[in-house]
């Protein structure tokens, strides 16, 4: 019987709004449609932070948001789920491929044997999607996974189960899709597509074609990455694996287009363009068709359990379970959601609301920032402020956060690993 294997793939600004599964019709995405239908769709995963190097505390370590909203050096934090242990004790053979030289230099620090770290040439854009940064990174990864079936053979019994994580830097790297391919997503009576490769940090516009054009460009580099996962996933059933391997599509933060006023890798206010983001996990043999669909709030830290519990290693009770055969179901679920960012800024999402308090907080003094409350999920894109009709709301979730910085989240005081790693965005 074959190992149990697990792809993920983290792609850093992926919103959930760019995907099919949460709504996309303008462009086309087949393969993440098609990983979508075979796949449990969680429908409100929230990045507990804006920042990338807070989505590794919380997926790789199992340590929710910080209190203060300070994302501090990866080693610094316990360990909670206990997945980064088992690629460093040898349970579970892990293998990082990225294009974010930071985020190699903290795996290997923190152990990681199998670090792949991908260098690109200074950007341009592409002829063809082929050509893109995202393309070839993808590319290298689908090698490996034929690695896998070429190693699969005589000594198949006595090699570990095997884990390939796959980074890419994703919104906040190049945008390098083909000028013809962010052409096709724009009308004739539209302005000609805008001619840049690296997103901008922070462009604050309310001019519509200004934001339309930029939106194009980010729906072009979808397109991208639907054709690189529908290739990988390819690679996959060719090498015969796909029936021993899960695999798990996730944001790791979005990407603001102008929803707030502002476009850009810089924009880290919590409103759901940043902190809503997919989470695809396809099990593989699951006799559940189709998969379920979890409305659940989840954080990063889940990420961690899903995998865990799917390579067998018991671990702390969450809002889900994966049987024995890829069976999958749900315990109630977090009740809140909590992100943190700079300056105090904290939300709280529920199934009914977003509650978001703007302001700086010290450990004597707390300056009062701006209260807001949106209705979910109807408000989507949290365009209708509604704290002042419905006060009794907004404080009992302002209560639900300063309770949170009160008791500083959830603890543990096992640390993984004591080294200094640095990674930050």
């Amino acid at each position: 019987m074959p190992h149990r294997n697990a792809i993920v793939i983290a792609v850093d600004g992926l919103r959930a709004s760019a995907l099919g599964a949460y709504g996309n019709t303008w462009h086309a995405t087949p393969a993440l449609d098609r990983l979508a239908s075979e796949a449990v769709v969680f429908d409100w995963m929230i990045a507990d932070s804006p920042h990338v190097a807070g989505f590794y505390r919380a997926a790789w370590l199992g340590v929710e948001t910080p209190r203060d909203g300070v994302e501090r050096s990866l080693a610094e934090y316990p360990a909670g789920t206990g997945l980064l242990r088992l690629l460093v004790d040898g349970a579970v053979h892990g293998a990082l491929t990225t294009d974010d030289p930071r985020l190699a230099e903290a795996a290997e620090k923190l152990g990681v044997s199998d670090v792949r770290s991908v260098e690109f040439p200074q950007p341009e854009t592409a002829g063809a999607i082929a050509d893109t940064q995202l393309a070839q990174l993808f590319a290298i990864a689908a090698d490996q996974i034929e690695r896998w079936s070429d190693a699969g053979t005589e000594k198949a019994a006595e090699s570990p189960p095997r884990l390939l994580w796959i980074h890419a830097r994703g919104y906040h790297g190049a945008w390098d899709a083909p000028t013809e391919l962010r052409q096709s997503l724009l009308d004739d009576e539209d302005p000609p597509a805008l001619q840049f490769v690296m997103p901008p940090v922070r462009l604050e516009t309310d001019d519509h074609d200004e934001l339309l054009l930029h939106r194009a460009a980010y729906a072009a580099q979808t397109v991208v990455l639907d054709e690189s996962v529908g290739m990988l996933l390819a690679t996959l059933e060719n090498a015969v694996l796909a029936d021993s391997t899960l695999v798990m599509l996730v944001g790791c933060r979005g990407f603001a287009l102008g929803e707030h006023g502002a476009v850009g890798s810089e924009v880290r206010e919590l409103y759901g363009e940043v902190t809503h983001v997919p989470l695809l996990v396809r099990f593989p043999h699951s006799t559940q068709a189709p998969p379920p669909r979890s409305s659940n709030l989840m954080q990063p830290d889940e990420i961690g359990r899903i995998l865990s519990r799917w390579f067998g290693v018991a671990e702390q009770s969450c809002a889900h379970d994966v049987a024995a055969g890829g069976e999958f179901s749900f315990a109630g679920g977090r009740v809140h959601a909590l992100s943190t960012g700079g300056a105090g800024e904290l939300a709280v999402r529920t199934a009914s609301w977003l509650f978001r308090r703007s302001g700086m907080e010290t450990d004597h003094e707390a300056t009062p920032g701006r209260v807001e409350l949106y209705a979910k999920p109807d408000d989507r894109w949290e365009a209708n402020e509604i704290a002042n009709l419905l006060p009794e709301v907004a404080a009992e979730l302002e209560a639900v956060g300063a309770e949170f910085r009160r008791s500083g989240g959830s603890t543990d005081s096992h640390a993984i690993v004591n080294v200094d790693v640095a990674f930050r965005d």
